[in-house]
């Protein structure tokens, strides 16, 4: 499987591949609430009975359990009661590990973390941690190769063990640094979006258009090909096509048949139908054929689009012995997806329910507001747009809705001039032709 690490001047987008065909995706904004985001917010309230506290920092709330709480952490194992945790109005620096989805609030640990090849560092962890691939031999010997402050705690990954001491003990120390900035800023993420595809999958290779990111990956041993000058890689520009069709309720099946998506806010309903796709012969067998296209379809799609939670999908009606096979089929696609996937097979109804593990944010809800394209959507395609733009424009006039013109456009090759109307790239060319431009509009 391959990478491709696409960062504008406030966006990153993992895509990962396998030869031509998109696996999964991921976009964000670089500074965005996600999973890994560390910041500082304010005790809001105290919560005795959940044992927990809420945080804002003025627009967000969080939810703090009283086991996530510095506090906790000093007295382990005993868990203290969560007002001798936490004060209102204290500010506390703590990192999400959990996305908010559906009205809930993010989860986030006082707890925060920092990822490497061989450690993870914990500021405030208080203790050494293994991974349960090593043995007591190798987790022994791991214990003494470091000195650390009493607050600090480490987990030693599975790769720790191939690892010399003086390897061990530079990552502790850039670790340490890169915690260091981010406390003294109070903000900050553990980690980039490719590490964390790197982390979570077989990557054989990235290619890249990001300094600091090739400098990360490097560390984890990873080939890294990086894409110099301007405009966009040529990698990226041909997945392109393939992300926008996600954004599409109708998937399209060879023969004409279709599989339609429809996620609402409890769970996410599937409607396969036959569509161009007629047999006049045998309808039932035409029906197993289609259901079982749809099938490999329905499993692309769900992981294209992180959708988690329930799923329900209507099949066509086909054969008893159809059936059987798309339970076994769906168990066996479910135990390939890189999430946890529960079959539990087809109702008294004639539907088919699954459920897959929520982690973070489906597609829909990140790309999509109120039934518009998101602000995260409309700067995605618009710094794309100026990527290609600057190395033949001195200038580029864009068109955007005033609430959104306090972001930064420092970072591209060219002047960014914008002018309040929907959101697209209205002009280009000279600096005196952009500005005449705009004094006209």
């Amino acid at each position: 499987m391959r990478l491709i690490y696409e960062r504008t001047p406030s966006i990153e987008r993992a895509m990962l591949v396998d030869g031509e065909r998109l696996l999964e995706v991921e976009e964000r904004f670089i500074d965005q609430l996600s999973i890994g985001t560390i910041l500082e917010a304010a005790i809001e309230r105290i919560h005795p009975s959940l044992g927990a506290a809420f945080l804002t920092t003025g627009e967000t709330t969080f939810f703090l359990p009283i086991a996530e709480t510095l506090k906790a952490l000093e007295a382990y194992p005993n868990v203290p009661a969560i007002g001798q945790a936490a004060v209102v109005g204290q500010k506390r620096l703590v990192q999400v590990t959990k996305e908010g989805i559906n009205g809930k609030h993010h989860k986030v640990t006082e707890n925060i973390r920092f990822g490497g090849r061989y450690i993870v560092y914990f500021p405030y962890g208080r203790r050494q941690l293994y991974s349960r691939k090593l043995d007591l031999v190798t987790q022994d010997r791991l214990s003494k190769v470091f000195e650390l402050e009493e607050t600090e705690g480490v987990l030693f990954r599975t790769e720790s063990g191939q690892a010399s001491p003086a390897d061990l003990q530079e990552e502790l120390d850039l670790l340490r640094a890169r915690a260091a900035d981010v406390i003294t800023a109070r903000r900050g993420q553990d980690e980039l979006l490719c590490e964390q595809f790197v982390r979570r999958h077989a990557v054989e290779s990235v290619m890249l258009n990001d300094k600091e990111a090739q400098d990360r990956l490097t560390r984890l041993e990873v080939n890294v090909e990086r894409h110099i000058g301007k405009g966009r890689m040529k990698e990226a520009v041909r997945l392109d096509g393939a992300i926008e069709k996600l954004g599409q309720r109708v998937v399209w099946l060879e023969g004409g048949s279709y599989v339609l998506i429809e996620q609402v806010e409890t769970m996410t309903v599937i409607d396969v139908n036959s569509g161009k796709n007629v047999a006049v012969k045998d309808k039932g067998r035409a029906a197993d054929t289609i259901n079982e296209a749809a099938l490999y379809a329905v499993m692309e799609q769900l992981r294209l689009r992180n959708i988690g939670g329930m799923v329900v999908i209507d099949f066509l009606r086909g054969s008893k012995d159809g059936q059987a096979r798309l339970l076994k089929k769906m168990k066996e696609l479910g135990a390939r997806d890189p999430r946890r996937v529960e079959v539990y097979g087809f109702t008294r109804m004639g539907l088919f329910e699954l459920s897959r593990e929520r982690t973070g944010r489906s597609m829909q809800d990140r790309m999509t507001y109120n039934g518009n394209p998101s602000k995260l959507a409309v700067f995605s395609q618009l710094e794309r747009a100026l990527m290609e733009l600057a190395p033949q424009a001195e200038g580029v006039v864009v068109t955007l809705p005033s609430k959104w013109h306090d972001a930064s456009w420092d970072g591209f090759d060219c002047t960014v001039f914008l002018v309040d109307g929907e959101p697209e790239v209205a002009f280009y060319g000279t600096l005196e032709e952009c500005q005449n431009f705009v004094s006209r509009h």
